[in-house]
């Protein structure tokens, strides 16, 4: 960068002129005018060579026509006549000293520090706009709403002042309901004079139409104590009156609630099709609606997010009584065992909902199955401590206090377990992620030593547990223990991890490991274009999966562009290929770089492990006593061939704690999770197709809308309620 410094050449004259400058040479005449120079423009500058240069040229032409002037006055007058004659002088940026630029800093430093200022101010005065602005918009806004909601009820008023409609201008059979409306109006009005021991016959009423007198009879001809007992229903302080029902109508005004339930069936649709057939009005199926949305009572939750519950003690005592009434309980073992589990999952693109049921394990017909997964909380949220916490005080005050229960002169003791997939227990319990180093919930093996099974880890408590919570998190004795367990009232021996997810996670790892080896079998590691035509193997893994009996599955490029995978398959499909592993046999023995010693040990580990889960699954006598060392020689097999890097906390459940859980437990196929994420499936279905995906003012409006649905659900199952398919004939 360089920059000009302006000087009259009358300057250098005089500079020239001077008597001490005439005996100098050339290179001292430069160094003198060129301090001279600086010295005027108050600059310090470098005497630099190509400083050196410039001034030469210029100093020689001036002294050259000083020496051509012969006497003062010529030179005075040359000295006049180059007064308006500038000489630009050209200096570099780099040949100001290290002082000139520091002042020249701190000057630019003073002004940027100014300017700052300055735009800190305009920065405050558009902040202060913005907000006068922001107000003045929402109050706007309220205004604007004010004045529709003034518009609408001045329409809605002047519709009310219309003139009501004759009442003779009705039908017969109109008019034959409006009276029978008005008795049960009137008997709901004068119930309470049934309190202070009087009961009213009948009532007298004014017709402002005809302007006569019409009498009505709310009691008929009946004894003293029918009408005694009839008094007491209608003071039962609900309000609610006998209903006059046959129970085969009854019966099948709940059978059409099901359908329309099961079905998603809107009452405007229901309407439509009552007005045209004989079925029961829609007045009818909201009566009785009623009554099944509200048999259990539930509230909003205690936390942040958008919650809702189910007062779990009421959902106990109507399923162990409707157990009862079956004959399923009751026998000479009088313990229930409750099973408490959650999951979370994702309903459209935004919404995270967890939700959290009980099951009891006696009934063995419905502990795997949706029905038997009574969900007692819904939550709006993510599936973490805090959320979970803040939402089940009620729950856990359940679990600590309501041990037992009589019902028909037999005392029934109440076992609560907690269930459910890995994720939700590290939670509940307080412990750290999957991936921490002691993730385990039953022991404290670090990660690290999974791999070996001669070490057993020392086994957890609760209360050890709560202790080791309280340390600081840089403390070895820590073991991941983050928080105090949410139920704490429920010991290690009762917390029974999910055999679906353990089946499932752990046939995952098996089928990566094969497609990994299709894949390099057909030199597809790595790549991010697909060719079907060259990738043989993997062609031929999608027609085995089709002989299986499994559509849909066909590889395509990740995204991330390391290769190329199919869907996951689900838990079905997974049973079909464990079914067909002769078939998978024959596609392993196509791959060059495993050997037949390889292919062999590979096989072991998929049929030993469906073997032991299959174990798990029956709990078979010969099975249990063998189960701890198979599965140890299982895991060891395991890491020979993939190496110890691979082993998850299932493997390590599997190997070293899932024999105790069998020998304490009996099968634990009863505490699988497979009716909660079917659970899972039917409160995403119905959050779109029977709510209207509203909060409401308590935010809770659709969450509510759910559980008086599971409400109903229970309750028509309470009352052997199910719709029987026949067979269609074409």
């Amino acid at each position: 960068m360089m920059e000009n410094l302006s000087i009259p050449k009358s300057f250098v004259l005089d500079v020239l002129c001077d008597s001490n400058c005439k005996s100098l040479s050339m290179l001292d005449v430069s160094k003198r005018v060129f301090d001279s120079i600086c010295q005027r423009k108050g600059v310090d500058l470098l005497f630099t060579e190509r400083i050196q240069c410039q001034m030469r040229y210029q100093i020689s032409k001036l002294r050259n026509l000083l020496k051509s002037r012969r006497g003062t006055k010529a030179q005075d007058k040359l000295k006049e006549s180059y007064k308006s004659n500038m000489w630009y002088f050209k200096v570099l940026r780099s040949e100001y000293k290290l002082t000139e630029l520091q002042n020249q800093r701190d000057g630019l430093l003073l002004t940027n520090s100014k300017l700052r200022k300055e735009l800190s101010k305009v920065r405050q005065r558009l902040k202060n706009l913005k907000q006068k602005y922001k107000a003045r918009k929402s109050k706007l806004k309220k205004l604007k709403t004010l004045r529709d909601k003034i518009s609408l009820a001045i329409v809605r008023t002047a519709k009310k002042m219309k003139a009501p409609r004759p009442f003779a201008s009705y039908s017969r059979s109109w008019q034959h309901s409006m009276r029978a409306s008005a008795k049960d109006k009137c008997n709901l009005a004068l119930s309470y004079l049934g309190l202070h021991n009087y009961e009213v016959y009948d009532v007298v009423l004014k017709n402002n139409t005809t302007k006569k007198f019409e009498k009505i009879t709310l009691v008929d001809d009946v004894s003293e104590d029918e009408a005694q007992a009839k008094s007491k229903v209608m003071c039962n302080g609900i309000g609610e009156q006998k209903r006059s029902l046959s129970p085969e109508k009854l019966e099948i005004i709940r059978l059409l609630i099901l359908i329309k339930d099961e079905n998603n069936m809107s009452d405007r649709a229901y309407a439509a099709i009552a007005g045209i057939s004989d079925l029961p009005t829609l007045y009818a199926l909201k009566q009785e609606m009623d009554i099944a949305s509200n048999c259990i009572s539930f509230n909003k939750t205690h936390g942040k997010e958008p919650g809702v519950e189910r007062d779990m003690e009421s959902v106990l005592k109507y399923k162990i009584e409707a157990l009862a009434e079956q004959g399923k309980v009751g026998g000479e073992d009088n313990t229930i065992r409750v099973k408490i589990s959650g999951d979370g999952t994702i309903v459209g693109k935004s919404n995270h909902f967890v939700n959290v049921t009980c099951t009891i394990i006696n009934d063995k017909d419905t502990a795997t199955s949706v029905e038997g997964h009574e969900p007692i909380v819904i939550i709006n949220g993510e599936e973490k401590y805090d959320v979970l916490k803040a939402h089940l005080v009620n729950v856990v005050s359940t679990v600590n206090t309501f041990s037992t229960f009589v019902h028909n002169g037999i005392e029934y003791k109440i076992e609560y377990y907690l269930g459910g997939d890995y994720k939700f227990l590290l939670e509940v319990l307080g412990l750290g992620a999957a991936n921490s180093n002691y993730s385990c919930i039953y022991c404290k093996k670090p990660k690290s030593k999974y791999h070996d099974s001669s070490i057993i880890g020392e086994l957890r408590t609760i209360e050890e547990i709560i202790e080791c919570s309280h340390k600081r998190d840089n403390d070895k004795t820590k073991f991941c223990c983050k928080r105090e367990p949410i139920f704490s009232s429920i010991p290690l021996s009762r917390v029974v991890v999910d055999s679906l997810h353990l089946f499932l996670r752990i046939s995952d790892k098996l089928t990566n490991a094969l497609i990994r080896d299709l894949e390099i079998a057909d030199h597809m590691t790595g790549k991010k274009n697909f060719d079907r035509s060259k990738a043989t193997h993997m062609a031929a893994f999608e027609d085995m999966l089709l002989e299986c009996d499994i559509y849909g599955v066909r590889f395509y490029v990740k995204d991330d562009g390391g290769g190329v995978k199919p869907r996951d398959l689900t838990g079905p499909e997974k049973l079909k290929l464990f079914g067909n592993l002769d078939k998978v046999e024959a596609l392993l023995r196509t791959c060059k770089h495993r050997t037949e010693e390889e292919v062999d040990q590979i096989m072991v580990v998929w049929r030993e492990f469906f073997s032991l889960y299959d174990v798990m699954r029956n709990a078979s006598t010969d099975g249990v006593e063998q189960m701890s060392k198979l599965s140890k020689q299982w895991l060891q097999l395991y890491i020979s061939i993939f190496t110890s890097r691979h082993v998850t906390p299932y493997m390590h459940v599997l190997s070293d704690h899932a024999s105790d859980i069998v020998n304490m437990h009996g099968s634990i196929n009863v505490f699988n999770s497979q009716g909660l994420e079917k659970r899972n499936h039917t409160i995403t279905v119905d959050f779109f197709k029977s709510t209207n995906h509203r909060r409401g003012q308590d935010g809770i409006e659709s969450l509510s809308q759910l559980m008086k649905k599971c409400n109903r659900k229970m309750y028509l199952v309470r009352h052997q309620i199910a719709v029987q398919k026949k067979n269609a004939h074409l």
